[in-house]
């Protein structure tokens, strides 16, 4: 029996393959877009292996998908083939006891002389 963590990353890898194949690609074409091995991103949609959040964003920005999208209909595609709640992706909303409007803008939490694409190519070789 897996547990509800298992079930929500095995619903994540099913809806990534099925962003991708309604996106018009493969599985051996994405994983050679976002520069991972093809068993690799066939392990993480199958669910064999938990999907790495970097995985979940790169394959996500290669389709032109919010990754909290894809999070989105995980948890639907979860509730519709269960039967029932299993797992929860709780929005989040703007609180009202905090001063200030919220700013949904992209930050960066230091400048560093490497580019973004340098920094993380040995993580999946």
């Amino acid at each position: 029996m897996k547990t509800p963590g298992e079930q929500f990353n095995a619903a994540v890898g099913r809806q990534l393959r099925a962003e991708i194949a309604a996106a018009g690609s493969s599985i051996a074409a994405m994983a050679r877009e976002i520069g991972i091995a093809r068993s690799a991103l066939d392990n993480y949609v199958t669910g064999k292996r938990a999907i790495p959040v970097p995985v979940l964003y790169a394959v996500s920005t290669a389709l032109d998908v919010e990754p909290h999208v894809v999070l989105s209909r995980a948890e639907e595609r979860l509730r519709a083939e269960g039967g029932r709640h299993i797992a929860t992706v709780t929005p989040l909303h703007p609180r009202t006891d905090v001063p200030g409007r919220r700013q949904d803008e992209s930050e960066v939490a230091f400048e560093s002389p490497l580019a973004h694409d340098d920094d993380t190519d040995d993580l999946y070789d």
